[in-house]
């Protein structure tokens, strides 16, 4: 004799699925009628063909994991996005709306903007079509366009959220660069068109012309050829840019002119040093607010121009 137990009445047996549900929804809602629900209660769910107890807590957790096309979901941040998930990150189609009102419309890859998408800029409670292109891991990268709020655009490739490899700017003065960048920088070979029609076209290193280039003066039809340093002419030739055509410029009387200019140009070479160099990423900021073409440039005494910074937004 087992002493406290209670042998089942006679005739009081039910269906297996019927007992079975009952005991489960007994088991899961006893505690949380006696002492209200706490998350530490146990719930049965079934996995594997077997029914397993399990903590209120986790299966709350459980049941929150998101997938697939989701409603609008307000983090606590104070952003909120609307779109598909895949193991409970943001994935794929989304739009994610920021606390500051700007806004991105796009593709995620664990929940991350990665792939193509379009971000708008909050201008005073008012949406700006701020990039429209290429994200990698939540930064601007590959090909896009991006538009400056006092009227800038480029067009081009990015790296890591900076200019980076080919493209062109367009200043809000209306002159134009086109060619390599580097970490947000003019770095490489390039051509700055000016508004006046004047052109150069050369090698620039750290945003500013570095190494051999041409200087056209097209309203006075002269061109020149010559070595720069720190966006400074330091030696070259000032001819007519249209053969033919006499030229109003002194003769030069300097014996062996060329090779005085050659052995200039291999001492500013080997003062330069590896300024042509690659550019640490990480340095330069190339988000920061720019400079009209007026305020980076300025007059110099052969008549060319100097190179200063263009930034971001």
């Amino acid at each position: 004799k087992m002493v406290g137990s209670r042998l089942p009445s006679r005739g009081s047996g039910r269906a297996k699925s019927e007992a079975t549900n009952s005991t489960r929804s007994e088991r899961g809602t006893a505690n949380s009628q006696s002492r209200g629900v706490t998350g530490f209660e146990e719930e049965w769910y079934e996995e594997d063909g077997e029914e397993r107890p399990e903590q209120l807590w986790k299966t709350w957790d459980r049941r929150a994991q998101k997938a697939g096309e989701h409603a609008t979901v307000y983090h606590a941040n104070g952003d909120r996005y609307r779109g598909q998930y895949l193991s409970n990150m943001r994935h794929g189609q989304g739009t994610l709306t920021y606390k500051n009102g700007s806004k991105y419309e796009g593709e995620f890859i664990n929940d991350k903007q990665h792939g193509h998408g379009t971000h708008w800029a909050n201008d005073n409670g008012k949406l700006r079509l701020q990039y429209r292109g290429g994200f990698g891991n939540g930064k601007r990268s590959g090909q896009g366009t991006f538009a400056y709020s006092d009227g800038g655009r480029y067009d081009g490739e990015w790296y890591d959220g900076k200019r980076h490899g080919q493209g062109r700017m367009t200043y809000v003065d209306g002159t134009v660069y086109e060619g390599a960048w580097q970490n947000g920088m003019r770095h490489g070979p390039g051509t700055l068109f000016m508004v006046n029609g004047d052109t150069f076209q050369g090698e620039y290193a750290l945003d500013m012309k570095e190494g051999p280039g041409t200087f056209y003066y097209v309203s006075a039809n002269k061109r020149y050829d010559g070595v720069w340093s720190k966006d400074i002419a330091k030696c070259g030739l000032y001819g007519e840019m249209t053969e033919g055509v006499e030229s109003t410029l002194p003769q030069l009387k300097l014996q062996q002119p060329i090779e005085v200019l050659e052995t200039r140009a291999y001492e500013l070479e080997e003062e330069r040093g590896d300024v042509s160099g690659h550019i640490p990423m990480g340095e330069i900021d190339d988000t920061q607010g720019g400079m009209s073409m007026g305020q980076m440039h300025g007059n110099q005494a052969d008549g060319s121009y100097v190179g200063g910074d263009y930034g971001g937004e």
